[in-house]
């Protein structure tokens, strides 16, 4: 008997969990919406080269990704490079990473600087269960101290949660701290991994085998209605048409989820509503000049209106630009913000003239080419209360599953993160489909 999977969503939780339910037999369609696989990890040309609208990194401990790379042969395409990180505090560039560089960190008094460098290593041997209830906020202030706090947190919980920061919990921040303590290889040196071509080398790379093992993906797919009938998923309708199926994943926001599944209600769907996505924009820079060596400079300067940059050819170097370099300055914001409807042009201004004050030498000669991507719902709000909130993959529809990095929480947005809410997604429906075309012995038989 056929078994017919549909996956709505072609972002690296949907191709991953397309691709597994492929490999079991199934037979299995992918929906995108956009032109191309891979959501918040697709490419776009720059110039007639393919670079990534958002930038990625790779940390030790992203095995997901590490064994999805392997399994198709691009284990050769993964590098690990040493990374620096910097804060631009009050019109001063201070290299921030090591010991001594932290010592050396003088927007700080030196018994700041003592306490905070304890502080990081006494937070990475906390426990999850304990800092879930706190607000990160607070935690953060009494462990490094209103100054620290101020000058080095405050700026990243601004960046990732902008109006959202009061209310994160502290198990986020730990979260962030353990994950990058895997890739310090010392306490001089920290590597961070990337993929040759960017994330669409894997993305592009699974759609293809996906493909060559019979699944059929159609882009420009725009979903309309998860069919719901009898307590089951039946299918997808998409184009006017109704795509049968016997298990349906959802890879696709929440919010777009809960307009999908109009049929389903109930406490599921209203713990859905509860849990905060904001939206990101981002500045996108090629330049011919480097602006500052490091790969991440966080800003808390009042004249710069962005709390971080990201240099990503200081970690990439991305030689088919020919010696250029990429900048990302994302911001994550709510939609309703005013700063969302900013023009490109008005977003290019700003940012240039922060660029500016960063590195005196900057011209905006320097770049030759620019563009702002737009998200509306890019970033769940990891609560104090998401362990208990935090929906599951199951939904109460047996043959139903989604999928939306809350689910990853405490621990932030990655693509091995996501691939392996994918996995997990695929074997429940792997199941569920085992169980709708499991021959049933006839009562005669059960009684011999």
């Amino acid at each position: 008997m056929t078994r017919r999977a549909i996956v709505i969503g072609g972002g690296p939780a949907g191709i991953k969990a397309a691709h597994d339910l492929v490999k079991s037999g199934a037979e299995v369609t992918l929906l995108e919406s956009a032109p191309v696989l891979g959501g918040l990890a697709s490419a776009f040309d720059v110039q007639g080269v393919r670079i990534e609208r958002y930038y990625h990194f790779i940390c030790k401990g992203d095995d997901h990704l590490v064994e999805t790379l392997d399994e198709l042969g691009l284990s050769h395409k993964l590098h690990w490079r040493d990374s620096r990180m910097a804060y631009f505090v009050d019109g001063r560039l201070y290299p921030f990473l090591t010991p001594v560089e932290l010592l050396m960190f003088r927007a700080l008094p030196l018994h700041d600087r003592i306490r905070a460098g304890a502080a990081v290593k006494l937070a990475q041997r906390m426990r999850e269960e304990d800092l879930a209830p706190l607000k990160a906020t607070a935690w953060l202030r009494r462990m490094f101290g209103e100054r620290s706090y101020r000058v080095i947190w405050e700026p990243l919980m601004r960046f990732k949660f902008s109006e959202h920061a009061d209310e994160v919990s502290a198990a986020w921040i730990w979260a962030r701290m353990v994950r990058l303590s895997r890739s310090r290889t010392s306490p001089w040196r920290e590597d961070l991994g990337y993929i040759e071509g960017g994330s669409a080398t894997v993305i592009e790379a699974l759609g293809e085998d996906f493909r060559r093992r019979g699944g059929r993906i159609v882009l420009n797919a725009r979903v309309e209605q998860i069919r719901i009938q009898g307590g089951r998923a039946t299918g997808v309708r998409v184009g006017g048409e109704t795509l049968p199926a016997d298990a349906v994943i959802s890879t696709v926001t929440t919010s777009r989820f809960r307009a999908l599944a109009q049929g389903l209600d109930g406490a599921y769907m209203r713990a859905l509503e509860r849990i905060p996505t904001i939206g990101i924009f981002c500045l996108f820079l090629r330049l011919r000049e480097q602006v500052t060596p490091f790969f991440w400079v966080n800003a808390h300067d009042a004249r710069v209106p962005f709390a971080g940059m990201i240099e990503y050819t200081n970690l990439n170097p991305l030689p088919e630009l020919g010696g250029d370099h990429v900048l990302y300055v994302p911001q994550y914001l709510s939609a309703d913000d005013p700063r969302y409807a900013q023009t490109d042009e008005e977003v290019l201004r700003a940012y240039t003239d922060a660029l500016a004050l960063i590195n005196p030498a900057f011209d905006r000669r320097w770049v030759t080419f620019s563009a702002v991507f737009r998200d509306r719902y890019a970033q769940p709000v990891c609560l104090t209360d998401y362990r208990t909130t935090t929906p599951s993959i199951q939904t109460p529809v047996p043959n139903l599953f989604l999928t939306d990095s809350c689910q990853l929480h405490p621990h932030d947005r990655t693509i091995s993160g996501s691939f392996g809410l994918g996995i997990d997604a695929a074997r429940r429906a792997e199941a569920a489909l085992a169980a709708r075309t499991a021959p049933t012995r006839a009562p005669e038989a059960e009684a011999r």
